[in-house]
């Protein structure tokens, strides 16, 4: 039955987790259930604590259904205690997004070296986009409707243990909030233009010279150079585009729920920490000027 399969699921979720093979579900306490949640966070897998606190609520769910029809006494989750991680400092989320002079200064250098991957950097800014998104794209994903232009992210490239010759869209992207319809701006629509104009690739619209689609990680090492020698004393990779994108419309006055929706997070705490972060500087320059009155 239901409950039965909820808890066999519980089961193998923590078996992997090192338990005893011969653990039964009535046994998992507390104390375990609270070790396991936080190995999850600062483990290996380094999950952020918003994900966690779901995977705790879903726990919750189904051990209160198992005391109800009496396989268990009582919720084990009821007495959980979790040590969270730290919200992440303003220092630290500034270093999540570029300044409008950084990305000024990262895009005329890159634009001077490789226009392929320029066009892939501008166009992750302009849209929000995760690089496994815009580097599934096709031509076919971008249209207009009633005079405005649209991309349609649908999937993310498939690129792990897979020859580049051979690599395609996935039929899903990463979350089902990610699915999504995205306003383009005019940049974006002219990038969209002279990469249909000037590449041979049928499939994709970011490619190489040879119609593979750019690499995650080839980007990514560029940047790193590029950092070195722009002398950006940031993090730099491929997301930071889509957090720069993020910080760019905090800034001008947008919405946070808008944000999410638009950059495919149905709640990332990561968004709307750049936000709360961005809009707060907004808010105290304002502040400031007052004093001119």
């Amino acid at each position: 039955n239901y409950v039965l399969l909820c808890c066999i699921i519980v089961y193998f979720y923590f078996a992997i987790y090192n338990l005893p093979p011969d653990s039964l579900v009535e046994n998992i306490t507390s104390l375990v259930i609270s070790q396991k949640l936080e190995e999850l966070m600062y483990g290996d897998r380094k999950l952020s604590s918003g994900y966690v606190s779901k995977f705790k609520y879903f726990l919750h769910s189904i051990f209160d259904y198992a005391v109800e029809h009496s396989y268990i006494k009582s919720n084990p989750v009821n007495d959980v205690k979790i040590n969270y991680k730290s919200p992440i400092s303003g220092q630290q989320i500034q270093n999540k997004f570029l300044e409008e002079s950084e990305m000024k200064a990262l895009l005329d250098y890159t634009y001077k070296r490789n226009k392929n991957y320029a066009q892939l950097f501008e166009w992750l800014y302009l849209t929000g986009s995760r690089v496994g998104e815009a580097t599934a794209l096709n031509f076919n994903d971008v249209y207009k409707k009633d005079n405005r232009w649209f991309v349609n992210i649908d999937g993310t490239l498939e690129y792990n243990h897979i020859k580049i010759s051979q690599q395609k869209k996935s039929e899903h992207t990463k979350t089902a909030s990610s699915t999504r319809t995205v306003i383009l701006p005019e940049k974006a629509v002219k990038i969209y233009f002279d990469r249909k104009h000037n590449h041979n690739s049928r499939d994709f619209i970011f490619c190489t010279q040879n119609g593979t689609p750019i690499q995650t990680s080839a980007v990514n090492s560029f940047l790193r150079t590029a950092k070195n020698n722009l002398k950006i004393d940031k993090p730099l990779s491929s997301h930071i585009f889509r957090h720069t994108h993020i910080s760019k419309l905090a800034e001008l006055g947008v919405p946070l729920y808008v944000i999410q929706k638009r950059v495919g997070h149905s709640n990332g705490n990561i968004t709307r920490q750049i936000y709360l972060h961005v809009t707060q500087n907004v808010i105290n320059e304002e502040a400031a000027k007052l004093d001119n009155l």
